[in-house]
């Protein structure tokens, strides 16, 4: 076998490429450079804007340590993860050049395999398939340390709460889709493919789009009316109209973290997971989109619950103080491309990801 098939058959067995299928591998190897690491080398300081991943290579072992703000810290680092031969680190500057979670630090020297973030963003920007097949992987494993930590600040009731699905009717024209205001700047190719596999979601009155614990089948789009969020029976939000909620159990098919139900009359555009893996599969742009979106999201979301857990060993979590009427900040649903190059952004899209 040569170098360069030993090095594919190496990526596939990697958990963050195994969505890629292996002829689409290639893109992927052109950015790997081959790096050798020291014993005491400092790969990224905590704090400091992501700008690399890392697949580790034999031998090696980084210790990932974070420095408690506490007094009883001392200011001492804590290491809290340790990475070894075949795992990756540093993944997150892939999604974003946000704020590193710690410190990584060469335990055992040897070889690596460094992408740059800034490559990775070539590929991401022209759609390329491999870059959003990494990216859902980055997703798939972001929503699941998500609801780990969310877990252990706020522990779920345990209870599955049983809600009757909704009836759901195909959408009449593309047309409809207008009615859903960040759709509208959608081209129109992209909303034609959208519109059939799109369903439309209209209630009367109070009823359960989904209940606590029930198994995720299903993103939500509200055109008109108010969604509120509960959980363990207490209200978390209220959710209005041009917000998106569900989505991350259509990216990972986990549980329902809460319940949604309508406060009146309401009309939603439903997305079923295997409607939107077919738009993934075929390369929709929506579906891709979709995806960047949620994983810069869901970045943002996993520093924030981090920032309220304790050092190791200091006590229980700290609460969640949600307020009554929550004004997230506003993602964007935006074409990459046309972003790069200077054309204007579509609507935003208020993004709801803990469901």
């Amino acid at each position: 076998m040569t170098d360069h098939a030993a090095l594919q058959t190496f990526l596939k067995s990697i958990p963050l490429f195994e969505l890629v299928q292996p002829e689409q591998l290639m893109d992927i190897l052109r950015l790997l450079r081959p790096v050798t690491f020291e014993p005491g080398q400092v790969l990224f300081h905590e704090g400091e804007p992501g700008q690399a991943m890392w697949v580790l290579g034999p031998e090696v072992e980084v210790a990932l340590s974070t420095t408690p703000n506490t007094p009883k810290a001392g200011g001492r680092p804590v290491v809290v993860a340790y990475a070894r031969h075949g795992e990756t680190i540093g993944e997150m500057a892939l999604v974003d050049a946000g704020p590193r979670s710690a410190t990584a630090t060469v335990i055992m020297g040897g070889p690596a395999h460094q992408i740059n973030a800034v490559d990775f963003a070539v590929l991401r920007e022209g759609f390329n398939p491999s870059a959003y097949k990494v990216l859902r992987k980055i997703c798939m494993d972001l929503c699941a340390k998500l609801r780990a930590t969310d877990n252990r600040i706020v522990p779920p009731s345990g209870d599955v709460i049983a809600a009757d699905p909704l009836e759901a009717k195909p959408l009449q024209s593309p047309a409809m889709l207008d009615e859903f205001p960040p759709f509208r700047a959608l081209p129109q190719v992209v909303k034609l493919a959208l519109a059939q596999k799109l369903k439309l979601v209209e209630t009367d009155g109070v009823a359960a789009v989904f209940g606590e614990g029930a198994k995720g089948d299903a993103a939500y789009f509200l055109v008109e009316g108010e969604v509120t969020v509960g959980r363990s029976g207490k209200t978390l939000a209220s959710i209005g109209k041009g917000a998106m909620f569900g989505m991350v159990a259509v990216i990972d098919n986990g549980g329902r973290s809460a319940s949604c139900v309508t406060a009146g009359p309401a009309r939603l555009f439903k997305l079923e997971q295997e409607e939107f893996d077919l738009l993934f599969q075929t390369g929709n742009r929506f579906a891709y989109t979709m995806v960047d979106l949620v994983a810069r999201q869901l970045v943002e979301h996993i520093r924030g619950a981090n920032a309220m857990l304790p050092p190791p060993g200091q006590g229980p979590a700290r609460p969640i103080r949600r307020p009554p009427d929550p004004k997230p900040k506003q993602p964007q649903i935006m074409d990459p491309v046309g972003a790069a190059a200077g054309e204007e952004e579509l609507e935003v899209l208020p993004l709801y990801l803990e469901l």
